[in-house]
């Protein structure tokens, strides 16, 4: 009897241990910083944000670009050699009325965006030889995913801070997702993804040979680098640009057609948690204060 007893108390005991040591764990936030302010239920929050829904995009030198290799042929030769000659016969990009039927509207969005389904991206492009082809489109110039202000970046092959093509990604970003429509054309889908410190991870949704609207998706890995131990903690990474490729197994002949995709609401799952101390938005204002004497000057 005194052995049961005993046995009884240390299974209890063993149960309050372990009670405890959850309640500790499920208290702490995701963050790296200590803070005076103790994070609250958002410290462990991830939500769906679309980041881009195309309702008010453009095309062009400020808007989304297409772009392939090989290279549209261009040379001063009569407009009919030219047709001949050229490698990629036919290469565009358009904003157009569209949406998938089965997608929903956002019935709350933190940036405005995914409220609408008017519009949509599409592309259109033929190649004249089958092999190693590729079609990228490019966002926009990069700007902040929530107020939509410029954002730059130190390029260092030139020297220059510069607004590169990006689209951002918020937070700690776990996966990517958009529709994509297709014709049954034989092509894969990629996203080629930027940290802060410049790597670039190629991440793969896979084929898109389809007919009509899907979601797609992919993981972000969990290795890439998207936070700092200092304030601010998050450093958002960016899409730098989506990338369309042939199937190893393509019939050629399927190659020599043209080929349509069309995208719409880029969304990405994220944590958009921020450390809140008195004084946290600081650097903002010093950096928007233009009064100042820079070291070295008098």
């Amino acid at each position: 009897m005194k052995r049961e007893n005993k046995k009884t108390i240390f299974i209890i005991a063993f149960m309050i241990i372990g009670i405890g040591m959850f309640s500790f764990g499920s208290k702490t936030a995701f963050s790296r910083m200590k803070t005076y302010v103790p994070a609250d239920v958002s410290a462990k929050e991830e939500l769906p944000l679309v980041i881009e829904d195309f309702e008010n995009a453009t095309t062009g030198d400020k808007g989304w670009a297409v772009e392939s290799e090989p290279k549209p042929f261009v040379g001063k030769e009569p407009e009919e050699r030219l047709k001949m000659k050229n490698p990629v016969p036919r290469l565009e990009i358009k904003i157009i009325p569209g949406a998938p039927a089965d997608m929903e509207k956002e019935t709350w969005s933190l940036n405005g965006m995914g409220r609408k389904k008017d519009k949509i991206l599409g592309v259109s492009f033929r190649f004249r030889y089958p092999g190693t082809n590729a079609v990228s489109i490019l966002p926009p110039p990069e700007v902040n995913w929530k107020d939509r202000t410029p954002v730059f970046t130190f390029n260092p092959a030139t020297g220059k801070v510069e607004q590169e093509r990006g689209l951002e990604l918020p937070g700690r970003a776990k996966e990517i997702s958009l529709w994509v429509m297709g014709q049954g054309a034989p092509y894969t889908l990629e996203a080629w993804v930027k940290d802060y410190r410049g790597g670039t991870r190629i991440l793969k949704f896979g084929s898109i040979d389809f007919v009509g609207w899907r979601p797609v998706k992919v993981s972000i890995p969990a290795d890439m680098p998207q936070e700092t131990p200092s304030y601010p903690e998050a450093k958002p990474a960016k899409i730098t640009r989506f990338v369309l490729r042939p199937m190893e197994d393509a019939p050629k002949d399927e190659l020599y057609e043209t080929a349509y995709f069309f995208f719409d609401q880029i969304k990405v799952l994220t944590n958009l948690y921020k450390p809140n101390f008195d004084g946290a938005n600081l650097d903002k204002i010093f950096n928007s204060t233009s009064k100042g004497v820079k070291a070295g000057t008098k």
